[in-house]
């Protein structure tokens, strides 16, 4: 054996690529993991287009209940509809001065109007979809002041107030109970299908002919009415301020009232039991006036002013759904700063595609809230989601990070869920509670870091 031979030097260890160099340092790291933070955000909007579509779902089940018992209630009357003549001056073919009659209608509105409104509520369901629905009992009274037509050119001798007409529209009129009772200065009258020969627009309605009880009318300058009526509808009953004054006293057995239209309530209560409100509206606030031509027809849209009460749904768990995954990026940044942060700190190397799993973990999690909450109620889905995916990430965590740093990331992941859940729960405060969220994080992170050398790798292990 040859002793001068010198011995072979080991082979130099490779040099790595730039672009493995460039992830192996912690900016670059950094890069990678927004990279990845972006292409989740792929299966984020793939959940929220599930999340749209069990809402249609949930819409066409409410649309045919609200098709078979009755859709959105709004009374707008009672509207008296007179017939008359009106005169107009002329001349004949030889000259001679004549009186020509045209034929037209007055629409008046009562003077005063109060109505007392009663409602019994309960949900429909179709299938897993729940639609509240009502039964309302009202009771309309009031009184009806003689018209002057003279304005008009009409005497009195050509007003017909024998077919004069009582209108009640109502815009879902098929929905209507039993019969209608109408007492008209203490005669009781049968109300008609259809708004009769007078229409006040294109609204539908009942009618109720006056016939005899139109003879003297306003034999003491005003006419008193009563009228009872039973309808079914969902979802809102509205009324119309057709009157010089009317009042509304409603009571309902529904705990969550959202109270609509251009009139608030003057006083409400709202309780477990049910809620109650009152209203009163002056005509001065209205844009159509107390009588009115059918030669000159108050435009139907002008009709459409109202106010009244909507069953509103104290939990959707689709527009809950909708906004959790609008923080579902908060969530993922959140997360993955704390491993990020620990991998940092510690030396310990979390590769890509672990972070890949955690995250594909916390985008399930609004899937599976969805899931459990079409069934069982929103509170428990998400405890149930939230319990869930904390846990499948604190115990895949311990892999990666250790013992203690993976009940840190979990002990995050379970304050962010709560701090959510929080922010869900008060709606007016979502924007504040998630922009202080992101404050607090970014700032958490730049006091950790704060003498972190960020040109050196934070220790060895596979990318």
């Amino acid at each position: 054996m040859d002793n001068n031979v010198p011995p072979t030097p080991p082979p130099l260890p490779a040099r790595p690529s730039l672009i493995a160099g460039l992830f192996r340092s912690p900016g670059g790291r950094l890069a990678l993991i927004g990279l990845l933070l972006f292409l989740l955000m792929i299966p984020v909007q793939m959940i929220r287009g599930v999340v749209q579509e069990r809402a249609d779902r949930r819409d066409e089940a409410a649309a045919g209940i609200v098709a078979s018992w009755g859709g959105a209630q709004r009374l707008l009357g009672p509207v008296l509809r007179v017939p008359f003549k009106w005169r107009q001056p002329g001349t004949d073919e030889k000259g001679r001065p004549i009186t020509n009659f045209y034929d037209d209608a007055a629409y008046l509105l009562p003077r005063d109007l109060k109505i007392e409104a009663t409602l019994g509520t309960q949900l429909l369901r179709r299938g897993m979809f729940e639609v509240p629905v009502y039964q309302a009992g009202l009771v309309l009274r009031g009184h009806f002041v003689e018209p002057d037509l003279s304005r008009w050119n009409a005497q009195p001798e050509d007003i017909d107030w024998q077919a004069a007409e009582l209108i009640v529209s109502l815009s879902e009129p098929r929905a209507l109970q039993a019969d209608a009772g109408l007492e008209w200065n203490g005669k009781a009258l049968r109300f008609r299908p259809s708004t009769g020969s007078g229409r006040i627009g294109k609204l539908p309605g009942i009618h109720a002919p006056l016939g005899e009880a139109g003879r003297g009318l306003f034999s003491k300058g005003e006419a008193v009415f009563t009228i009872a009526l039973k309808a079914r509808g969902a979802q809102q009953l509205s009324f119309a301020p057709t009157a010089e004054e009317t009042t509304v006293s409603l009571r309902s057995d529904w705990p969550h009232p959202s109270f609509q239209g251009e009139w608030l309530p003057s006083s409400r209560q709202i309780g477990d039991s049910g809620s109650s409100a009152d209203w009163s509206v002056s005509w001065l606030g209205r844009d159509y006036p107390q009588l009115w031509r059918e030669t000159h027809a108050v435009d139907e849209t002008r009709l459409q002013a109202g106010f009244g009460i909507g069953l509103q749904v104290p939990v959707d768990p689709y527009m809950l759904a909708e906004r959790i995954s609008k923080y579902a990026l908060l969530i993922l940044v959140c997360s993955f700063a704390v491993i990020w942060l620990t991998e940092l700190l510690s030396g310990r190397r979390v590769h890509a595609i672990q972070y890949g799993f955690v995250g594909a973990g916390l985008c399930l999690f609004g899937l599976l809230q969805l899931s459990v909450a079409e069934h069982f109620g929103f509170s428990l889905a998400y405890a149930v989601a939230a319990i869930a995916v904390t846990l499948m990430v604190t115990l895949y965590s311990r892999s990666l990070l250790g013992g203690w740093r993976a009940l840190a990331v979990g002990g995050v992941l379970a304050g962010l869920y709560g701090y959510l859940y929080t922010i869900l729960q008060a709606e007016d405060y979502a924007l504040l509670g998630g922009t202080v969220a992101l404050f607090l994080g970014l700032a958490l992170a730049m006091y950790l870091t704060r003498n972190f050398n960020w040109a050196s790798p934070p220790g060895r292990g596979d990318d």
